[in-house]
């Protein structure tokens, strides 16, 4: 596993550089490395946040630097897993698929929604349901065990984003930092361990891009997360997720 000598091995700015430790390992890039990845030059990359992301000023980046470290999130998927944690503290035990469905069509009622959404809401509660299920056969989650949240998707990438601000000259280290740091701040909000991080960050990914497939889109970063879970250097072994 790559580390830069030059960067932090312990404390929040490490712990921000961890949380970002998917895309850097998965690029073969040294995972706390302050100024983005080695796997390109400052040229590559703005060429590359330009066309994946449409970023091509300062000002851009900034932007999308603070979508994904906020607090907002309206994805559907962060309703129903917020919806499922909810119901679940409400009665003091986890929830089956049964009484989420039920959960979800009193939402559904309650907020005046129609027959389609509801449709669309189970057929996306079942899609995470089928991805628990794998992940818990990949030794991803452990037996039971659910995914709490999604927001690690943006969390992650946002960490890294701030670094790329840096390689990109769009951003100061301090700025930089500022980001890495806040992204760090909200995954302590809706996790308590790195697996349950890595899990949320995995799902986040496979909603947005693998559609159930199963894909690179989920076996690579599943790679990852195993490397990450036993490799003597992985910050995730090194570093509590919560000091």
């Amino acid at each position: 596993m790559n580390a830069d000598p030059h960067g932090p091995f312990h404390g929040p700015l490490a712990h921000a550089y961890a949380c970002a430790a998917h895309i850097q390992v998965a690029n073969e890039a040294a995972w706390n490395s302050p100024g983005g990845c080695s796997c390109c030059t400052p040229e590559q990359k703005r060429e590359g946040l330009s066309e994946d992301w449409g970023i091509a000023s300062p000002d851009a980046w900034r932007r999308q630097a603070e979508a994904l470290v906020s607090e907002d999130s309206n994805a559907p998927a962060t309703t129903l897993l917020e919806l499922r944690m909810v119901s679940s503290q409400a009665v003091g035990q986890p929830i089956d698929a049964g009484l989420w469905r039920d959960a979800i069509a009193r939402m559904c009622r309650q907020r005046g929604l129609d027959e389609a959404v509801y449709q669309r809401l189970i057929d996306l509660a079942g899609t995470i349901l089928d991805y628990e299920k794998r992940f818990m056969a990949d030794g991803l989650l452990p037996p039971g065990a659910i995914v709490p949240a999604i927001k690690a998707w943006d969390l992650g990438r946002g960490a890294n984003m701030a670094r790329w601000g840096v390689q990109c000259g769009y951003a100061d280290m301090q700025t930089s930092q500022w980001f890495a740091m806040r992204a760090s701040e909200q995954a302590l909000r809706y996790y308590t361990t790195w697996w349950d991080f890595s899990a949320g960050y995995i799902l986040g990914r496979c909603l947005h891009f693998d559609q159930g497939s199963f894909s690179h889109w989920y076996t690579t970063p599943l790679e990852v997360h195993h490397l990450m879970m036993t490799h003597p250097q992985s910050p995730w072994l090194n570093l509590p997720f919560r000091g």
